[in-house]
């Protein structure tokens, strides 16, 4: 449906942005093998957003989400990703970690959220020391959305954790 509007209208960035978040909402009340299709139509719309809009720190935020998503997924959900559509979705907490920081690079301070989730995937490849780093920096963020809310009550429980390992 939505390629067929895209040509009828040529329907560019944001259309391609909100379809591609619409996917990643619906997603999350859905079965696995719906939300597994979400997610891949949800990459395809990212990736086009990015190629006619590559600098909007937004899309590298949900490139990044996309992929730290993908890199917890579970086993179970990894194998019905491969019943279902042959190739299961791919990607690493580093690839996450690099459209997190893209985003921060183009528009520095970029948001409470992204630095938590830079400070996510940092814990995850063992730096701890930086980790703490971004969630000092985002901590002195202020919160602009409900996700920064919630980030921010994560952040508090994560630099408790962290203070421990370091």
């Amino acid at each position: 449906m939505f390629n067929h509007l895209e040509q009828q209208y040529h329907v560019g960035v944001p259309s391609n942005n909100r379809y591609a978040i619409l996917c990643g909402k619906q997603a999350d009340n859905e079965t696995i093998q719906n939300r597994i299709k979400a997610g891949y139509t949800f990459k395809e719309h990212i990736d086009k957003a990015i190629e006619l809009k590559p600098n909007d720190p937004s899309l590298y935020y949900l490139l990044g989400r996309w992929c730290y998503e993908v890199a917890q997924l579970s086993w179970i959900e990894r194998k019905a990703a491969a019943t279902f559509y042959g190739t299961p979705p791919s990607s690493t907490v580093d690839e996450a970690l690099k459209n997190f920081l893209k985003a921060e690079e183009l528009k520095p301070e970029y948001s409470k959220v992204n630095s938590v989730y830079i400070a996510k995937c940092y814990r995850d490849l063992g730096s701890y020391a930086t980790a703490l780093h971004w969630l000092e920096l985002a901590s002195a963020l202020p919160i602009k959305s409900k996700e920064d809310a919630n980030a921010a009550s994560e952040l508090l429980e994560m630099q408790n954790v962290l203070s421990l390992r370091s």
